[in-house]
């Protein structure tokens, strides 16, 4: 599973503060922590600051490719000039994540071309207009009308990654089990990926953690292909590491030994 590294993101009131006041050694701190864990892209989303999202993304990228260079970007903002900004300051050897369109006219006008100029990959969210479906079918059929979309663009289809948009199951407990229904629907499209924002499942919940690393293994099995989290939470990558070995995805449980060797797995027991 293709692991995003979510903690540089200025909801984060040590990252909005680190932002604010140019701390650049917090930062890279942070962004090295999620590598050693096992990310292999650095979500970064400064839409929430005090002062302005398009300087805000310019300089996080500048400080962690100016010590990480072959360091991989997820650009995550709703905002497409500070995701055009962030194309144009990104310079690092590793590849790049566009977080996110939708199937909104508007959006898939604005992102799609940046994506196919930069070859960035995508993520696709399952909403429109209308705002965020319930069902598995709902959300399959979103999807498909963007795979409809981003395809006749020329966009290729093994870039795609579609969020269908998991909701807190302590207030909507139907949708952990809508979303997972959604995945192998999706996946039919023709060879797409899946993706979540794996914490918003625990959102309001006490010990999150637990939480979120029972739904990433169950995730995992109904065809899970990345997740955007916390990869320094231990119990959270240890159970994506055993869900790869449980699931034939891991040859010989390689990975899983390497993991537990480098000291990447929490004991239990």
């Amino acid at each position: 599973m293709l692991i995003i590294g979510e903690r540089i993101n200025s909801t984060r009131s040590k990252i909005q503060e680190a932002i604010k006041t140019r701390n650049a050694p917090f930062i890279l701190k942070e962004a090295l922590a999620q590598i050693a864990g096992g990310a292999e892209f650095i979500d970064v989303n400064c839409a929430v600051t005090m002062t302005d999202e398009i300087q805000d993304i310019d300089w996080v990228i500048s400080v962690i490719q100016s010590e990480i260079p072959n360091v991989s970007i997820s650009i995550d903002s709703p905002n497409y000039l500070a995701i055009e900004r962030a194309l144009k300051v990104y310079n690092a050897g590793g590849s790049l994540f566009i977080n996110s369109i939708t199937a909104e006219d508007a959006r898939i006008r604005q992102i799609l071309p940046l994506a196919i100029e930069h070859k960035a990959k995508l993520v696709a969210l399952t909403m429109d207009e209308s705002g965020m479906p319930d069902t598995a079918l709902e959300r399959f059929e979103v999807a498909r009308r963007i795979f409809d979309r981003v395809r006749r663009e020329g966009f290729p289809a093994e870039d795609l990654y579609f969020d269908a948009l998991i909701r807190p199951i302590s207030t909507e407990p139907l949708q952990a089990r809508e979303f997972l229904a959604s995945l192998p629907l999706i996946k039919k499209l023709d060879g797409v990926k899946t993706v979540c924002g794996l914490s918003n499942v625990s959102y309001g919940l006490p010990n999150r953690s637990a939480v979120n690393a029972t739904f990433v293994a169950m995730a995992a099995e109904a065809g899970l292909d990345a997740a955007i989290l916390d990869p320094t939470d231990k119990l959270i990558t240890t159970t994506i590491s055993a869900a790869r070995a449980l699931l034939c995805k891991d040859g010989y449980c390689a990975e899983y030994i390497k993991a537990f060797r480098e000291g990447r797995l929490v004991s239990i027991g």
